[in-house]
């Protein structure tokens, strides 16, 4: 069990220097974690997109453009197609998101012709530290599949639990969140929910604690566990919060980021190589700590 991101950063710091391909590297936060990783010996990036700003925010930040390797392709698309033809060439370990929509990095891993998809679905993995939670949790789905079948959501948890297991979690506990604790027909999220624990049980799902249905609180808060008298196999305890679709889970996840304080990297799973998916919106420091975070599931 990791009680915070720091133990995470640590996993990262004593792996080998990986190769990381930077999709839309021209913006200046995502080339501060950049250089900040470089500099530390962590990656051997490849910067994609317009090169003469790349090249201008090298300067900036005292790097020389000569040290770097940079492919011209200002065209969003044709960067993400480009990063993408790379890891088939096996000449990058991991993606990142830079100065581009979610969408369109997504849609060049998950190309059916081109991309570099294994699984039926990519999903977002939102590890979180909070201010008032004692260990580290998961969010997914919180930014790319909208409304998730059943099927779906099973490859979403075993994505999830993929990324527990690299960080030597032995059997995380799953709580499928829902608005109540019961089964309610009306409510499809908890016939799934259980199903899913129900399947959990009999075996078909390893390597991890399904509990569900159970609503956020129960699964956060062992007080309120204990004065809802619940019995089940997680009492305020999860690691894994699976969401019964995005909206809940990206207002979730961001409200937990504003008002609990939360820091959070995100890391999509499902294709060959992981793709680091910061926010746009996110500082230098966020985008160096979701490198991180990506290399510390790395071999």
């Amino acid at each position: 069990m990791l009680r915070s991101l720091e133990e995470v950063f640590e996993l990262a710091k004593n792996k080998k220097c990986k190769r990381l391909a930077v999709v839309a590297a021209h913006d200046p936060e995502t080339i501060k974690a950049v250089v900040k990783a470089k500099r530390e010996g962590l990656i051997s990036p490849i910067l994609i997109g317009k090169e003469e700003e790349i090249e201008h925010l090298l300067d900036y930040q005292n790097e020389s453009p000569k040290d770097y390797e940079i492919i011209h392709l200002p065209d969003n698309n044709e960067a993400a197609k480009r990063a993408v033809e790379l890891v088939k060439e096996n000449k990058v370990d991991c993606l990142m998101k830079g100065h581009l929509d979610t969408a369109e990095i997504i849609r060049a891993v998950v190309n059916k012709d081109t991309g570099i998809a294994v699984d039926s679905v990519v999903s977002h993995v939102n590890i979180m530290e909070l201010e008032k939670y004692p260990k580290l949790v998961v969010l997914t789905d919180v930014a790319i599949n909208i409304a998730p079948t059943f099927e779906e959501k099973q490859v979403i948890l075993a994505n999830a639990v993929k990324v527990l297991k690299a960080l030597n979690y032995d059997m995380p506990k799953v709580a499928a969140v829902c608005a109540i604790e019961k089964v309610n027909p009306k409510m499809l999220e908890t016939v799934e929910a259980n199903q899913l624990k129900e399947m959990n049980q009999q075996g078909l799902i390893k390597d991890c604690i399904i509990e569900g249905p159970i609503s956020f609180d129960i699964a956060m808060d062992t007080g309120r566990s204990e004065r809802k008298h619940f019995k089940g196999n997680i009492q305020g305890d999860a690691d894994i919060l699976l969401m019964p679709n995005l909206l809940a889970g990206n207002l979730l996840s961001k409200g937990l980021g504003i008002f609990g304080n939360g820091i959070g990297i995100g890391i999509v799973m499902g294709a060959q190589v992981p793709v680091i998916l910061s926010s746009r919106g996110a500082l230098a420091d966020i985008k160096y700590q979701s490198i991180l975070g990506c290399l510390a599931i790395l071999d």
